[in-house]
């Protein structure tokens, strides 16, 4: 059922990412003159009424970003307030997330015509900063195992997990010491000689070649190349290059919040703001029309 969920909310991420793609390609198609047309000379395009932030296209595009960057905050929610600890998978509320962390962005930048002044731009460079740094989050985010429920394991429980691997490599694949050393040598071989920082940028390269290593592995150690057995082999030298760097990442991931955090509260504010003055200025978006 869980996995049936997930299939589910893969496919409507697809969808509404597809369907943003639409109309940030139709947008940009139609109105690539006029973006690259000077900004003083912008109020003389024919464009200028309908893409200028306070035209309907520009307006609605302002209001929808506006939307996803709020929609934001339930994910924050999600993992805050206890009642809703147990509203579906944590893995699926973030999956969203990126997807509004990104879409709701470009949707603004699109809403701004390129066009970056006054108050607004510091939010406005509050959300690059934020959705830049989500990026760094996500990354450190995936190097910290999680369980079903998507909470954090501590080493404690990552140690124990690759002792029943190791067991059952032992015990069904014919895992001899020798190999375990060659393994353990692939695993971390490379990345315990150098600085935490630079294993950590080291990883993903590393993880990439995981898959064809591992199958020479198996072969070189006599080790039937079966799907489970690699998928063991697989799990527990992800494991041991996390092991090996988990302080570092937990470090890392604590002071990603501290850097990321106050640029969100930013943003939040000055775009409440903006949107406040918006509506008492009478900038109310009907579809067709330009004020």
């Amino acid at each position: 059922m869980a996995s049936r969920s997930y299939s589910i909310h893969t496919v409507i991420l697809f969808a509404l990412s597809m369907a943003t793609a639409v109309l940030v390609g139709w947008v940009v198609y139609n109105g690539w003159d006029f973006y690259t047309t000077a900004y003083g000379d912008r109020p003389h395009h024919e464009d200028f009424r309908d893409l200028r932030p306070a035209g309907y296209v520009g307006h609605g595009l302002g209001i929808l970003g506006t939307l996803m960057v709020l929609l934001l905050l339930l994910y924050t929610a999600r993992k805050r307030l206890k009642f809703m600890r147990r509203w579906g998978d944590v893995r699926i509320w973030l999956k969203y997330h990126i997807f509004l962390g990104v879409a709701g962005p470009i949707l603004i930048t699109l809403h701004t015509s390129f066009k970056f002044n006054g108050l607004v731009s510091v939010s406005y460079w509050s959300m690059v900063a934020v959705a830049l740094s989500g990026v760094v989050g996500r990354y450190l985010y995936q190097q910290i195992p999680r369980n079903m429920l998507g909470e954090a394991l501590g080493a404690e429980a990552m140690e124990s997990r690759n002792e029943e691997v190791l067991v059952e490599l032992a015990a069904n694949h014919g895992l001899s010491e020798k190999a375990l050393d060659n393994l353990e040598k692939l695993a971390v071989g490379n990345l315990e000689k150098r600085a935490a920082p630079v294993a950590l940028v080291m990883l993903p390269a590393a993880n990439m070649f995981l898959a064809r290593k591992l199958q020479s592995y198996l072969v070189g150690n006599d080790i039937k190349p079966d799907p489970r057995a690699l998928n063991l082999c697989r799990e527990w030298v992800l494991q041991s290059r996390r092991l090996l760097l988990f302080h570092q990442i937990r470090d890392l991931f604590h002071y990603w919040h501290v850097f990321h955090k106050p640029f969100a509260v930013i943003m939040i504010l000055v775009m409440v703001v903006h949107v406040g003055v918006a509506l008492a200025l009478g900038y109310t978006w009907q579809f067709g029309e330009s004020q």
